[in-house]
């Protein structure tokens, strides 16, 4: 083979290395997180009348997708989880919360929030994986549930309707029996 013939084929050999080299990789916390459809057969109970509407808002994932909480709560009850990456108390709750989330099979869905000042946001989904999308939300989206530090936890019913709050966090033994109240069993 000639000397071009060779350097022809090294940008194309360095260039297919690099499709297969970490080009199919997703960041844990962004779209790939996503929940899929609401799985059959799962129906809701209604919320109180008197509940507050939750604040709808539109933010990024850690993996820069576009996002709208209410896509979220259209379909099934959500969980939110107002989290930081420094925070390790904040990493326990979020990793108990997705722990009694992932025993409803899809029917509720989980949704992480960072600040915009959390440079290590996506570090922080890659850290936990837990397989539930991670948003990096502003200070005005934290405020509107009251949020002023991390470690509040929310939930929202199928259609956006405020449930209750967790200032502190909470634990699966405590949440568990709340996302079965969200079920319509028959």
């Amino acid at each position: 083979m000639t000397r071009l013939g060779v350097l022809g084929v090294l940008p194309l050999a360095l260039l297919l290395a690099l499709a297969g080299c970490g080009g199919n990789d997703e960041a844990a916390g962004g779209a790939a997180d996503l929940p899929g459809p609401v799985p059959a057969g799962v129906d809701y109970a209604d919320p109180p009348a008197s509940a507050p509407a939750a604040p709808d808002f539109s933010v990024e994932l850690v993996d820069g997708t576009p996002f709208t909480a209410s896509e979220l709560w259209a379909d099934r009850p959500v969980v939110l989880v107002f989290t930081a990456s420094y925070c390790n108390r904040c990493a326990g709750i979020h990793r108990e919360v997705a722990s009694a989330v992932d025993e409803h099979d899809g029917a509720i869905a989980l949704l992480g929030v960072a600040g915009t000042d959390d440079r290590d946001a996506g570090g922080y989904a890659e850290r936990l994986d837990l397989e539930h999308p991670v948003a990096v939300a502003g200070e005005r989206v934290w405020l509107s549930y009251a949020a002023r530090e991390p470690s509040l936890v929310v939930l929202v019913s199928r259609g956006g309707k405020v449930l209750r709050g967790w200032p502190n966090g909470v634990d699966a033994d405590e949440l568990a029996p709340r996302l079965d109240e969200l079920l319509v069993h028959e």
